[in-house]
């Protein structure tokens, strides 16, 4: 019978340095996505809050969306970055995106319909006025009655000092009941209006590419936010060393073993008797297994012990 130490395969053994560079790689391109996804919501908050300041007629709600999203790529950039606490923080970056998501779905369709009420045939043709109370008025809200005719019916309407009206727009019989949008309060002049609703549009848009994105950014983040990188003693383990306190408990895979026991024969006698006969004892049967497996004494200490697989 021959003794035999079972080996692990080598496709088995996971190499820890690729484990490590292909997380490394994953969190790149994950990183990659959040610092796109931060600078789509700045720039969103930005451009709506710019297009706030520059009417006080319309309002518009596309940067809401783009400050919760914010807040998620900053926590997820805290996650990526901390790996001791990247489960909890991803996840909070994660409830983020989901909040961010949902508000971006309802301003998508909120600037969408503002942009969509907003006619701008009259502005293009030049039917709009803009009236402005000078520079010698000390008043900053500075009204007047002004006269519009159109070829049904002519009627007086009331602006403020820097307002960009449109007498086509509105109904003097209802009032501007059926269009809100007739004037423009605070623009500097009606050429603002069209960068209005240019800025409404390039808003509505931003949602829309956020929107998916988010939904994006968040599958990707809940797929690694369980990755841990590989310890310090990750590397150690994979390179079959042996532990200092057990210096004999070594790799079966890695040390033969003539390594683990150069005294001793790997060889171990059959368990038939040997065949008899008049000069043979059991004295010289003992002593033969001497030979082959030294005793502790001549050793100095007894023998070490290794887990040995026995096949026929």
């Amino acid at each position: 019978m021959t003794a035999t130490i079972p080996a692990t395969r080598s496709g088995d053994k996971l190499d820890p340095k690729g484990k490590a560079t292909e997380l490394m790689v994953r969190l790149r391109r994950v990183l990659w996505l959040v610092l796109s996804m931060l600078s789509l919501s700045l720039l969103l908050v930005a451009l709506g809050i710019y297009t706030n300041t520059l009417t006080e007629t319309v309002t518009v709600s596309g940067f809401s969306s783009g400050i919760i999203l914010t807040l998620g790529c900053f926590l997820g950039l805290l996650g990526l970055g901390l790996e001791e606490n990247r489960r909890h923080l991803i996840n909070s970056s994660m409830v983020f995106f989901s909040f961010g998501i949902i508000t971006s779905a309802f301003c998508l369709m909120i600037d969408g319909a503002i942009a969509f009420n907003m006619d701008m045939r009259p502005l293009k043709a030049g039917r709009c006025q803009f009236y402005s109370s000078g520079s010698g008025f000390l008043y900053e809200h500075y009204y007047t009655t002004v006269s519009c005719w159109t070829i049904e019916e002519s009627c007086n309407i009331t602006v403020r000092s820097g307002t960009c009206y449109c007498c086509d727009l509105y109904n003097c019989a209802n009032g501007a009941y059926l269009n809100h949008y007739y004037e423009f309060v605070g623009v500097q002049s009606c050429h603002d209006v069209f960068i209005l609703h240019f800025l409404i549009w390039s808003l509505t848009g931003l949602n829309l590419v956020v929107f998916f994105m988010g939904i994006l950014t968040t599958a990707v983040l809940g797929s690694i936010k369980g990755k841990r990188g590989p310890g310090p003693g990750s590397e150690s383990c994979g390179s079959g060393l042996s532990s200092p306190t057990a210096p004999l408990l070594m790799d079966a895979s890695v040390h033969s073993a003539s390594q683990l026991h150069p005294h001793a024969s790997v060889y171990i006698p059959s368990s038939s008797p040997p065949p008899s006969s008049s000069s043979s004892t059991s004295v010289p049967h003992v002593s033969s297994l001497s030979q082959r497996f030294p005793l502790g004494s001549s050793l100095g200490g007894p023998l070490p012990f290794a887990p040995l697989s026995f096949s026929a």
